[in-house]
């Protein structure tokens, strides 16, 4: 399957990494891309993990990006919460866990097929919290290889340089996102598909970027928290 979003042909099923520094909207255009691609393939689903923005940002940007009310049945939601020492189901598509542990991380991409968008905001909060860092990141890859799901990983160029060249090797494309004042550019490192030469900007409204970046900030440093008094 071919899937042309953000002037890049994607060739799908395929492993995309967002790499970036801190603040550069790659979480969006993983969001963005999910509000397109379910209006043209309304029988795949979302596997979303919560991880650096809240669940009611995920579904505010979702919805201005052009998703209806449908939304709940369509999006399963893992938030990540350090102190689970296994995977609680909350609701019929809501779930809890501490996903920096490997097996937990597994057992959620089990949840996914070949017929999912699987999307991780912040691999490099994981990481954070893990003491297994390796492991971690192998268990990802693993998982992601057994679905075969269109996947979108970002992670911080700044942090964990090892952990994020396994991924780069894996990946089937890697995507750098890199912010200019107050506009978005992003340019194909690997890509599958067709892609610009150049870098690209990418465009969405100012107001969901301050947004997000604040919720983000928010709770990071709250998950921060819980894990060092957790540990």
């Amino acid at each position: 399957m071919r899937f042309s979003f953000e002037g890049f042909d994607f060739e799908l099923p395929a492993f995309t990494l967002l790499s970036g520094p801190m603040a550069a909207a790659k979480p969006l255009f993983a969001q963005k891309f999910i509000g397109e691609f379910l209006r043209e393939n309304p029988d795949y689903k979302v596997l979303y993990f919560a991880t650096s923005s809240p669940v009611c940002g995920v579904l505010r940007n979702l919805r201005i990006f052009g998703m209806g009310d449908d939304l709940a049945g369509r999006i399963t939601f893992l938030d990540y919460q350090p102190s689970c020492e296994g995977i609680r189901k909350v609701d019929a598509n809501y779930y809890i866990g501490n996903f920096s542990d490997s097996e937990q991380l597994k057992k959620a991409l089990d949840m996914a097929d070949e017929r999912t968008i699987v999307v991780l905001p912040s691999f490099t909060l994981l990481l954070i919290g893990s003491e297994a860092k390796d492991e971690l990141t192998d268990a990802l890859i693993k998982g992601i290889r057994k679905a075969n799901p269109i996947v979108f990983v970002a992670v911080n160029t700044a942090m964990f340089e090892e952990q994020n060249e396994k991924l780069a090797e894996s990946a089937d494309n890697v995507l750098e996102f890199t912010k200019r004042g107050e506009k978005v550019f992003v340019r194909a490192l690997k890509f599958k598909g067709m892609a610009p030469k150049e870098e690209v900007p990418f465009k969405f409204l100012r107001e969901m970027f301050e947004g997000t970046k604040k919720e983000v900030a928010e709770r990071t440093a709250r998950i921060i928290r819980e894990k060092k008094v957790g540990g």
